[in-house]
């Protein structure tokens, strides 16, 4: 990585960070156990991570991205363009702003046995709408995945080790919004168009040996044992990663600039 720079209006030298994604920690809030994610595909371009959970989000990358504000805006905007029960092709041009090599330009997930009606659509909007309303700062980690990590799954690996700060926002969906979401995710098996979509819990994850990727799991470990769920201490973890909490997510990206230099994010 290249050396920090000095930062002459904040009086320290800037961190470098490869790039920012903002995601959310979506779970029933009568039962944090429970919790909403996704599994990325078995041709995710970071192999590492291939068919492990993921929370809901993205990163701070591409055209769609200049408009975000904040890091909350990046969550909401990833969030809206995730979930959807109708499922266009998606193109991978993202992960190549980031340094990734996807083996496709795009995909499509498949769609769902049961073809969605306008209601379930309506419903799944308004689902998304509570989420964007409960959505609360959380955290900001810095997520480090060595080399080494990368190399253990794909040998030809020229990545140098990743430091992805990502911001964590919580969201405890109400009981009606939770069942509306499970009720949904029981009809259609997945209600993502750039993955699939799992309600699971974390005696499942636990038991099943269930991997969380790119660092979210020491965060969700975190999650967990601070609602008293002390079984959280068996949760799975990729071995070889490193998170250092940053504190609480910034009010904007200009702070995130001035305190971080970005090495990937929208072009200017």
């Amino acid at each position: 990585m290249p050396k920090p720079l000095f930062s002459p209006s904040v009086g320290f030298f800037r961190k470098d960070i490869t790039n920012i994604c903002s995601v959310g920690i979506i779970y029933n809030s009568s039962n944090p156990r429970q919790v909403f994610l996704d599994v990325k595909n078995s041709i995710y371009p970071v192999k590492i991570f291939r068919n492990m959970l993921c929370p809901i989000g993205g990163n701070w990358i591409g055209e769609d991205a200049k408009a975000d504000r904040n890091t909350r805006d990046t969550f909401l905007r990833e969030l809206e363009e995730e979930l959807s029960l109708d499922k266009k092709i998606i193109s991978t041009a993202e992960a190549g702003l980031l340094g990734m090599k996807p083996e496709r330009e795009s995909y499509q997930v498949a769609p769902t046995d049961v073809p969605p009606t306008d209601e379930d659509r309506k419903a799944l909007q308004d689902l998304k709408q509570a989420i964007k309303d409960q959505a609360l700062p959380f955290r900001d980690y810095e997520n480090i995945i060595p080399n080494s990590v990368l190399l253990s799954a794909d040998p030809e690996s020229r990545r140098e080790t990743l430091h992805v700060l990502s911001s964590y926002w919580l969201v405890p969906l109400p009981q009606k919004e939770w069942f509306e979401l499970a009720h949904l995710q029981s009809i259609y098996g997945n209600l993502s168009n750039e993955s699939v979509t799992w309600v699971i819990s974390l005696p499942v994850i636990i038991k099943g040996k269930h991997y969380i990727s790119w660092g979210h799991d020491r965060v969700f470990k975190s999650f967990f044992l601070c609602h008293g769920l002390s079984e959280a201490k068996s949760l799975p973890l990729v071995r070889g990663i490193e998170s250092i909490e940053l504190g609480p997510p910034l009010s904007s990206y200009a702070e995130y600039n001035a305190r971080y230099r970005v090495l990937n994010k929208p072009a200017d």
